[in-house]
């Protein structure tokens, strides 16, 4: 089911399915900034990543003498949330444990995420709590994808992502979906870094030590941001395109795809998280839409 969000400013739509935001319009211009989930090309707008983020060695781990199985990102994006409270301008929706989940994640668990929005920010909570009586580990993230149309108004355009802060920086590179330990520096000393097909070949650029707690989508024409995404707090940041695709993803983790060695114990997992029974965890990041 979908349910709105607007002010003066933008109209939200947010679903039930994977508590996803399928649509972010500008109430003035008309604008849509979220990707429209073309079947053909990626069938999704903004996943939520739990679980996991990323992609599990051989899509499974241990938890003690038992393996499960679970494939890239998680189970959450393909879940049905409840709605727990809504208002004009805020929506929260809740996911727990069940039968479904459990197969793939034995612990009892609550997943809130929460959007409010704010004249022309729409800002995403997510509150994990364990409610099992053993320690529970997972990883977090976000997936939003942005619409960057090839073409706008009879020319052509390319974009370019702007730091917050100069970057001195290197991509933690991917074979398979599995990070390899290599890297590949991508920026010195710099804030612009321009986007182009090339850069998406090899997988999504993984950063890893960003001094940034925020980065904006700039068409190159204008030189003006079109989303800025503020991440602060996380660790972890996914910059992703479909090669060639009229989208790309700014995606702020807490969490890690598997290098290619990886051990398959989910507790050795790179970035994960581990909340003590009844434990709460909450990280929120927001995107300005100018």
């Amino acid at each position: 089911m979908q349910h709105i969000l607007e002010n003066d400013q933008l109209t939200v739509t947010v679903s039930t399915a994977g508590a996803e935001v399928q649509s972010v319009r500008s109430q003035t211009t008309g604008q849509e900034y979220i990707w429209t989930a073309d079947p053909e090309v990626w069938a999704r707008h903004a996943p939520v990543l739990f679980p996991i983020v990323g992609k599990l060695k051989e899509d499974q781990y241990r938890l003690g003498e038992e393996t499960y199985r679970m494939t890239q990102h998680g189970f959450a994006r393909d879940q049905e949330f409840k709605v727990i409270e809504q208002a004009a301008q805020q929506i929260t929706l809740g996911l727990t444990a069940s039968p479904e989940t459990t197969d793939q994640y034995p612990f009892n668990f609550a997943l809130d995420i929460a959007y409010q929005l704010t004249d022309n920010q729409l800002a995403t909570t997510y509150r994990v709590i364990n409610h099992d009586p053993s320690a529970m580990p997972f990883s977090v993230g976000g997936h939003p994808g942005f619409l960057c149309p090839s073409q706008v108004d009879g020319h052509e355009e390319t974009y370019a992502l702007l730091f917050e802060q100069k970057e001195t920086v290197s991509r933690h590179l991917l074979s398979g979906g599995l990070r390899t330990g290599e890297t590949r520096p991508v920026l010195q000393n710099e804030r612009k870094l321009s986007l182009n097909p090339a850069l998406f070949e090899e997988d999504a650029l993984i950063f890893t030590d960003l001094a940034s707690d925020a980065v904006s989508i700039v068409p190159q024409s204008t030189g003006q941001p079109m989303v800025t995404v503020r991440f602060p707090g996380f660790p972890y940041l996914g910059i992703w395109q479909k090669v060639e695709a009229d989208f790309y993803c700014i995606e702020p983790w807490y969490g890690l795809a598997d290098p290619v060695e990886a051990s398959g114990i989910f507790s050795e997992k790179e970035g994960i998280i581990t909340l003590a029974p009844e434990e709460i965890f909450a990280a929120t990041y927001s995107i300005v839409f100018h």
